[in-house]
């Protein structure tokens, strides 16, 4: 009885949207920046919200566009968040288990390159859960246009991957820290058939395959040159499935 009055006077006192769509709903269907709260137990957060792809009501968790935010980030910053929802940002794994742990939802993960084509990755079936299931992913149910990157393979399965950091080694690469190798924080696998927390890099560069990469639309090696590609912009969003907005 006590623990069903506390939920109730803990919903009953928000006082901000759990998600982006859920400003939507309100009627608010301008690209911007939003105040969400999607743990009530956390303070507010900014957001930002895209309002108009594919009927908008997105709730934007990672952008990657200049270069100019370093993702090489321990634990407990992918924990918390950084960057601004303005610029280059990972909105934070404690928020992406909020924005996920109740209901149905869906990843869309868009791509562009260096001679601005453009792809998308759908999953209708996103999930990312608690710290102390190491912010587990689950990501299934693809469709689009750029490939399902994140179940290449047996050996690069994405999907059902701990989340990894350079002090935090959870991958199945018996050989090291595939965090620390590649630099970045991600659901690696042993390790990686997609990284788009990896380094920033003006299109293709040389050396360890540490860039930002999605594998099933650029080749890992240029077999001629010899060189990487590395993406010029992406960004990770999420909506509850059951979102119906414009068409």
């Amino acid at each position: 009885m006590l623990f069903t009055l506390t939920l109730y006077l803990l919903f009953s006192l928000r006082l901000h949207p759990h998600d982006c769509a859920e400003i939507y709903k309100l009627g608010i269907k301008e690209n911007g920046i939003y105040t969400i709260q999607p743990d009530l137990h956390r303070p507010t957060l900014e957001a930002n919200c895209d309002m108009e792809t594919a009927g908008g009501g997105w709730t934007v968790i990672q952008i990657r566009q200049d270069g100019l935010l370093d993702f090489n980030r321990t634990w407990q910053e992918y924990r918390e968040g950084f960057g601004s929802p303005q610029g280059e940002h990972w909105l934070g794994n404690a928020v992406l288990h909020a924005l996920t742990s109740t209901g149905q939802h869906q990843l869309r993960i868009e791509l562009e390159d260096w001679h601005q084509q453009k792809r998308h990755a759908t999953y209708n079936n996103f999930k990312v859960a608690s710290e102390a299931q190491r912010y587990r992913l689950t990501a299934r149910e693809y469709f689009g246009d750029a490939g399902n990157a994140l179940s290449y393979s047996k050996r690069y399965n994405h999907d059902g991957r701990s989340f990894c950091t350079t002090d935090r080694d959870h991958d199945r690469y018996a050989g090291g820290n595939c965090g620390h190798y590649y630099g970045a924080g991600w659901w690696f696998d042993a390790c990686l058939a997609a990284n788009l927390n990896g380094r920033y890099y003006h299109g293709r560069y040389s050396g360890v395959t540490n860039g930002i990469y999605w594998g099933t639309w650029y080749i890992l090696t240029d077999g001629q040159t010899g060189e990487r590609y590395s993406f010029k912009r992406v960004e990770m969003k999420t909506r509850p499935r059951s979102f119906v907005g414009s068409s």
